[in-house]
């Protein structure tokens, strides 16, 4: 079968399903899926699908699975002494990574054919049973517990709280407790951080969103159960390529301090923080931290006299500032055919600013449509600094 797949490694997976192939020696349907599935994840996790017999066990495993770069991150939080436990395996490429790192670990999966995927993919060993009920009546010790909780309810719902997602994290509490020391909480972007910081406490030190070209993939969260009502840290990592991620962190009291704020003017630096930044909610922080101000409460855009070149997020140099009157956007309009559009505490949505404006997508130029901090609405025209 795998040379099957290599043969067939670009071809139109809809109209290989359609050729007439009766005499081949495996279910061709499954290689197919093999093929597709190795497009789908081809960016995601180039390292495992250098192994050509790697096996996908379902369609979806490729669109559910980790990034690589992600699974590298997850597996430098833990000590190189580390035994772990995996509760949830599914594709199982954190559990690699995570292998990699550590002395021993065991992953767990409730479906059988996921299961033995993973035991014909890696040299860890895999359990096809319930984490739950297996947690429950064994006596091993772990360092740590690594889980993942299924992130949809019936019906495709998007979930919002830890306690909504299967397995029950908040309920097994006490059985992880009696079996590791720390407790590594992979959960869905959607999840509300607040809720789920009160939700861990008192043993919660350590909240990441974690971002991949600044789009936030997921939460995640570290319990020391040696420790309590430690100071939480929320850390905002965005992964721009394998060798390059944005690293921003502050202590959750500092979530608190309040702004600092100003209106901006032409020539000025604008800065756009990056969707972990914005997850965890760290807007006054960013004030403090690079010497900001920021347009507006709810607006989330900063700006600086001198550019900061580290800042956590898309840095740009302000062209023009435009007030939002009829006059002058009929000027705006007129000068640029194409442009970046984007909405900050808006009247307008960034497709109505768009058609009103009468601009295409794309080009060198970024408008901002947002409120300052006196309430008046403006255009402010950019560029990437």
């Amino acid at each position: 079968m795998w040379g099957y797949v290599e043969r067939n490694a670009g071809a139109d997976t809809l109209k290989l399903m359609l050729k007439s192939e009766p005499d081949l020696p495996f279910d061709k349907r499954f290689a197919v899926m093999q093929i597709e599935c190795r497009k789908k994840a081809k960016n995601k996790i180039p390292q495992l699908l250098q192994r050509r017999d790697f096996l996908f066990p379902k369609a979806v495993s490729a669109e559910q699975c980790t990034h690589q770069w992600v699974a590298e991150f997850h597996a430098s939080l833990f000590s190189p002494s580390d035994r772990v436990l995996d509760m949830t395996m599914g594709l199982g490429v954190d559990c690699y990574y995570i292998s990699q790192r550590v002395v021993s670990l065991k992953a767990i999966e409730l479906d059988e054919d996921i299961a033995a995927a993973g035991a014909h993919n890696y040299d860890f060993k895999v359990l096809n049973a319930d984490s739950v009920e297996w947690l429950k009546g064994t006596d091993e010790q772990f360092d740590a517990i690594f889980i993942d909780p299924a992130r949809r309810g019936d019906g495709g719902a998007r979930l919002y709280g830890l306690a909504d997602c299967a397995p029950d994290v908040l309920s097994l509490l006490p059985d992880i407790k009696r079996h590791a020391q720390r407790l590594y909480i992979k959960a869905s972007p959607m999840v509300d951080v607040t809720q789920s910081m009160r939700d861990l406490a008192p043993h919660l030190t350590d909240v990441w969103a974690v971002s991949v070209k600044n789009e936030c993939k997921e939460l995640f969260f570290l319990s020391d159960f040696g420790k309590e009502h430690a100071e939480v840290t929320l850390h905002a990592i965005n992964f721009e390529s394998c060798n390059a991620s944005q690293q921003f962190s502050v202590r959750a009291a500092a979530l608190s301090e309040i702004g600092n704020y100003g209106c901006p003017e032409t020539g000025q630096y604008l800065y756009e923080p990056n969707a972990s930044v914005m997850k965890i909610g760290a807007y006054s922080a960013l004030c403090g931290r690079f010497a900001l101000k920021q347009v507006a409460k709810n607006s989330h855009l900063y700006f600086s006299d001198a550019l900061v070149a580290d800042f956590p997020g898309r840095k740009f140099v302000i062209e023009g500032i435009v007030p939002f009157a009829g006059k002058e956007i009929k000027a705006v309009a007129k000068q640029y055919k194409q442009m970046n559009v984007a909405t900050r505490n808006f009247r307008l949505s960034a497709d109505e600013l768009k058609k009103r404006l009468k601009v295409r997508d794309g080009g060198d130029r970024y408008l901002f449509a947002t409120t300052l901090i006196d309430g008046s609405q403006v255009l402010l025209v950019t560029r990437k600094a």
